[in-house]
């Protein structure tokens, strides 16, 4: 039977509606009396049942799964006389980039969903590249999807330069039969995956970090705060390099293809649904501080599939070279719904980080008057001759400590009660006093004075 009809984008065509119409029928003939079969639909994907009229419905209104073409879930037997003589060494991999344009299909176009044009063409698109054979005799499975995808592999596991990508392809393509679709160069290889919406945005950055140069100020040349040109090459050819650049990696994608993604799907509610809450703290959500959060915002909590992001960032410098002013700042932000068993294991590159942390608990460190946060308002800091001495701290100390009692310290005793709890009122109290500081540095590298009602505070955070 023919399943042409399964790919046929615009779903109101007449050969889409017959190929639908066949499809019931050929479902009633082989499942007999059963008032409800599984519908096929990319929203229900063979996994709720669903009366005739209803599948009918789904299927002009949604869309067919696209992998689907074996109607097994319907009565349809398996075919094994066209098996590959490879028995099967790459029915996994094809099978995995059936699923990778399923999961983007059924992602994308959800029932209910405005459907955008462009959305549209690049499914089109991926759903080409992963049916169109890579040269005429080629197996099946050997795409122009599977082919970019593999290269692209190779090349950031064995460290190759564009240069050198470029030139692989070239020779593949002068020896492959013609009417191949190699792509010519890495742009065109990356111009196919981005369809798949795990690009980023480019955003130029005032040198200065005042401003980005994104919304109302897309269109500026210059820093609307510090006056700095937004490019340090900007010649008549029309070559224009920004000083700094935001690379973007959009959210919203890339948390839709959490539950797009089956592999993915149910691990995001198994901090809700399969963890054992016994006591021992091995995730995230035995902490206090998720459970607090969960009392303040109850109807947030409710839905499980919520999700929860804690954000990351640090610096370094690419090249190992300090001297030189080429920095990255990344910000990662990590999804706490996974199960600890989907985190990357790297347990072992922590030990420099938790050997420093050890050492911080046992000899600690502190800088300036300060330091000590919830007491900056009263600090328990003293100057001494070359020095910055902390001689308050028995004031932490329980009432009935022997030490509030000794005068070797200061010659005094010690009758003040401290708590090393800083609430959160406090917090906010003293960032209120703030004045409003503009963002980015003084051009001159002159630092900005402070007020005493600041204390160690310096700006209000964007978060």
């Amino acid at each position: 039977m023919d399943r042409s009809w399964m790919l046929i984008s615009d779903r109101f065509s007449q050969p889409y509606v017959d190929g639908v119409n066949s499809f019931i029928e050929f479902a009633k003939a082989h499942l007999g009396e059963a008032r409800e079969i599984k519908c096929p639909c990319i929203n229900c994907c063979n996994f709720y049942k669903q009366e005739y009229d209803s599948v009918k419905a789904h299927l002009l209104i949604s869309g067919m799964i696209v992998s689907y073409t074996t109607w097994l879930e319907h009565g349809e037997l398996p075919e094994h006389n066209n098996l590959d003589e490879s028995n099967g060494e790459n029915d996994e991999d094809e099978d995995e980039y059936d699923e990778l344009i399923e999961d983007y299909q059924r992602g994308n176009f959800m029932e209910g969903d405005t459907l955008e044009r462009e959305d549209v063409r690049h499914f089109d698109k991926l759903l080409d590249a992963s049916q169109c054979c890579l040269y005429p005799g080629c197996k099946n499975s050997d795409t122009l999807l599977s082919f970019v995808i593999q290269m692209l592999h190779v090349k950031v596991e064995n460290r190759w330069s564009n240069k050198s990508f470029d030139k692989v392809l070239e020779i593949q393509r002068r020896f492959l039969p013609e009417g191949h679709v190699v792509p010519g160069s890495i742009y065109e290889c990356k111009k196919l995956l981005r369809d798949l919406g795990l690009g980023y945005e480019p955003i130029d950055a005032c040198k200065h970090d005042c401003v980005l140069f994104w919304k109302e100020n897309a269109h500026l040349e210059k820093c609307p705060t510090c006056q700095a040109s937004r490019y340090r090459v900007n010649d008549s050819k029309g070559k224009k390099i920004p000083h700094k650049i935001l690379r973007y990696f959009r959210l919203t994608p890339r948390l839709r293809r959490l539950y797009m993604s089956r592999k993915t799907t149910k691990d995001m509610r198994w901090h809700s649904d399969k963890r054992v809450d016994n006591g021992v703290g091995r995730h995230p959500i035995d902490c206090k501080e998720w459970k607090e959060f969960d009392l303040h915002y109850p109807k947030f909590a409710q839905e499980t599939r919520n999700v929860r992001l804690g954000p990351a960032t640090d610096g370094f410098n690419p090249f190992g070279d300090m001297s030189t002013s080429y920095s990255m700042w990344p910000v990662i932000l990590v999804p706490y719904n996974l199960p600890p068993w989907r985190w990357t294991d790297i347990d072992v590159y922590l030990r420099p980080l938790i050997d420093k942390l050890k050492d911080l608990w046992e000899n600690g460190r502190t800088k300036g008057y300060l330091s000590c946060p919830p007491y900056n308002d009263n600090p328990l800091s003293r100057g001494l001759i070359s020095k910055i001495g902390w001689v308050g701290h028995r004031a932490y100390l329980p009432d009935n400590h022997h030490w509030r009692k000794d005068k070797k310290f200061d010659g005094l005793t010690e009758l003040r009660k401290k708590s090393l709890d800083l609430p959160v009122e406090k917090v906010m109290a003293q960032l209120d006093q703030l004045r409003e500081v503009k963002f980015g540095k003084d051009p001159t590298n002159k630092k900005r004075p402070r007020e005493s009602e600041e204390l160690n505070w310096t700006k209000k955070s964007i978060m």
